[in-house]
């Protein structure tokens, strides 16, 4: 083999070598990028839960509610505009102004939201289609 063809040989092979590390060094850090973005939003989705539970109508104080009202706006940095909109749907529900308002319909645009923020944070299918999503509220209290 010439000294013309072994440099060129060996040059193709530095630069194929050079862009392999390169794209994965870019994968690499895109895959590292999406798994944190998922657990800031697993962080901020598990936030909302522990502050929703918080405002369930047994547990309902005026901290309470300032904890759910950051959780709820703190939600617009992270979840997808099909997250937003079904916390929207939820919020809409359960306001104070909503006269009209049904314990069913709230069951129900509570397990869209839910779903919406599992499928956020675990795209692949999820098979919970048949399990309803409730909160549980503390018991009533003992009479002593």
């Amino acid at each position: 083999m010439s000294p013309l063809a072994l440099a060129i040989t060996s040059a193709a092979t530095a630069i194929t070598a050079i862009v392999a590390v390169f794209i994965t060094y870019v994968l690499t850090k895109k895959r590292e990028h999406a798994s944190d973005w998922r657990k800031l939003k697993l962080e901020q989705y598990q936030e909302f839960v522990l502050a929703l539970s918080g405002v369930v109508r047994e547990r309902a104080t005026p901290d309470a509610q300032r904890r759910y009202a950051d959780a709820v706006n703190s939600m617009m940095l992270v979840a997808p505009a099909a997250v937003l909109e079904r916390l929207k749907a939820f919020q809409d529900e359960i306001s104070y102004v909503n006269k009209g308002r049904s314990q069913e319909r709230h069951d129900q645009l509570l397990e869209e939201l839910f779903r919406a923020m599992r499928r956020d944070v675990h795209p692949a299918k999820l098979e919970d289609s048949a399990f309803p999503f409730r909160l549980l509220g503390l018991p009533p209290p003992s009479e002593s």
